[in-house]
This record gives C-alpha cells, sequence and structure tokens, in this order.
C-alpha cells in the first residue's frame, strides 16, 4: 500500500468503537496495575527474606566469635592447669624419693635423728619453722 491509499481509510468515530477503544484502555491499565502490585509484593518478600537470613548470617557470626573467644580462653586455663599438674606431678615423684624427703624435712622442719645436734647459724634461711 502506498502512502496514498492510507489516506483513504477512514477510523468509524461511533460509541461501538469508542466503547471497544475504552475497555481495552481501560483492560490495559488493569494488567498493569496487577502486574505493578506482584512486582511489589515479590520485591517485599525477597527484601523480607534477605533481611531475615541476613539477620541470622550477622547473628551466627557473632556467636561464633564468642564461642571461639570462650574457646581461646579455655585453652590458656587449661595450659595453666597442666603446668601446674606437672608441677604437682613432679613433686610427688621427689616426695617417693627418700633421700629428698629427708632433706626436706631436716631444712624445712629441722629435723633430726636421735644422737644429732643442729647448730643455728646466722645465715641460715630456715631459722624458723613458721617461716617459709
Amino acid at each position: 500500500m502506498t502512502n496514498g491509499s492510507r489516506n483513504k481509510i477512514k477510523q468509524l468515530d461511533n460509541d461501538y468503537i469508542r466503547q471497544v477503544a475504552t475497555d481495552e484502555h481501560g483492560q490495559a491499565q488493569r494488567v498493569a496495575q496487577v502486574r505493578r502490585r506482584r512486582f511489589i509484593l515479590i520485591v517485599a518478600v525477597f527484601g523480607a527474606l534477605i533481611l531475615f537470613f541476613g539477620f541470622q548470617l550477622i547473628n551466627t557470626r557473632s556467636n561464633l566469635h564468642q564461642v571461639n573467644r570462650q574457646v581461646a580462653t579455655s585453652q590458656v586455663k587449661l595450659k595453666k592447669v597442666q603446668q601446674k599438674n606437672n608441677q604437682l606431678e613432679s613433686q610427688i615423684k621427689q616426695l617417693n624419693n627418700k633421700d629428698y624427703l629427708q632433706k626436706l624435712l631436716r631444712s624445712k622442719y629441722d629435723y633430726t635423728k636421735s644422737g644429732e645436734t643442729v647448730y643455728s647459724l646466722p645465715n641460715d634461711n630456715a631459722a624458723d619453722v613458721t617461716a617459709n
């Protein structure tokens, strides 16, 4: 069709044509409005899910850091207790040794065998039994 033949076509302007055009326009608006509502609803649902899971993630990371700090402090305490335990075990082994036990009794408590005489000199550390 040429440009000249298009000008020969005229659109009818009656009530039926106006009503069809109005109905089509109204229906297009309703479809656009429904799509807009669906889009807003979908965005709101995804936004709520992102907020919920984001909060859960942040809360979980916070709890993880707190537990890691507790583990670190517990490990430090455990090392101190293990060192103390090792010291006590070595003391137990030494107390089972008769020579060490005799030296300890003589130096700390001024223990003597029958017939021995103890002379206390001014530079002795164990001058008093209660001192130590």
